[in-house]
């Protein structure tokens, strides 16, 4: 790759994310900063990915012909704590594999998942098989050592907080008092939380791609808590023919979820992700929000259903 001739897709991210201004200096920046590390790890680049915003990837391959994925953030700390998050999750064989890093620059070299393509929803139960495949290969245990994840409750509070804002946009049709509702199930779930796990946290249908063994997840953002939080985000925003409510019911017999906790943290991030300019998206959610009562939701996990038993 002579020319960096950067995808439309990743300029319109960096520029809504960072403003004119500032995306035109990180832009310039880009080209300079791809050569300096192919140079440094000895890198045939090939090309750079359309998608993202808070990064730039560019496909190359290893001076051994091993495929890699070159990762140039924009924000060191979110580079350096990206970093962290993918070595964690190395030993699970469910996410790419860190090669090379610089950690004052947030720079990394990984290895690329192949065929690669995103992993969206778009089959019935099957892909909640796969999904479910996933979460088996993502468990494992909260660390006693290493640099200290943030809590889940950030992570929920941080997107509550981002749809708080964009409801209070004029221009932004969203139900303010719906949020209200969320925070009282998320204040529950919170509350009775056993068992804590680390988590991807941002385990949505963008962050997962088709491999050669089932689905992987990229782009960790990191965290500790409850794990039905990891599958309701992907309940709640998957894409495709199913429901929300297709989606409960397919992973409600997956060992390691709780049917009514999962249902709850659903809830709370269908109101925390209700985006009305993606119409099949948001009639997804409406639909799924008008059947569910937040009282039942919380009296549920309050007082759980008794677990069926087979009879002697």
């Amino acid at each position: 790759m002579n020319d960096f001739e950067i995808p439309a897709r990743l300029i319109k991210g960096i520029v809504f994310l960072y403003g004119e201004d500032n995306a035109h200096s990180l832009l310039t920046a880009l080209p300079r900063r791809i050569r300096l590390y192919a140079r440094r790890w000895d890198l045939h680049l090939q090309g750079m990915a359309e998608g993202g915003a808070m990064s730039c990837c560019v496909f190359c391959t290893t001076p051994e012909g091993t495929p890699a994925v070159l990762k140039i953030p924009l924000d060191k700390a979110a580079g350096r704590s990206e970093i962290r998050q993918l070595e964690r999750l190395h030993s699970t064989s469910a996410a790419p594999q860190v090669l090379r890093s610089a950690t004052s620059s947030g720079v990394f070299l990984m290895s690329r998942i192949l065929p690669g393509t995103t992993a969206w929803a778009a089959s019935g139960s099957e892909d909640s098989q796969k999904y479910g495949d996933l979460l088996r290969r993502l468990k494992c245990s909260a660390p006693s050592l290493g640099p200290r994840l943030r809590d889940m409750s950030q992570v929920a509070r941080m997107r509550l907080d981002w749809a708080r804002q964009h409801f209070a946009d004029g221009n932004y049709s969203g139900d303010l008092a719906s949020i209200e509702k969320a925070e009282k199930v998320l204040d529950v779930l919170l509350r009775t939380t056993t068992t804590r796990d680390i988590l991807h946290a941002d385990l949505q249908p963008k962050n997962v791609l088709q491999g050669p063994h089932g689905w992987y997840a990229i782009d960790p953002l990191g965290a500790i808590g409850d794990f039905n939080a990891e599958a309701a985000l992907w309940v709640a925003v998957q894409d495709g023919p199913a429901t929300i409510e297709d989606r409960l019911v397919e992973l409600r017999d997956h060992e390691l979820l709780d049917p009514d906790r999962l249902r709850a943290w659903t809830y709370v991030f269908a109101v925390a992700e209700f985006r009305p300019s993606m119409p099949p998206f948001a009639y997804r959610i409406e639909d799924f929000l008008r059947r569910a009562n937040p009282d039942d939701v919380i009296g549920h996990v309050i007082n759980p259903a008794p677990t069926a038993t087979c009879p002697a």
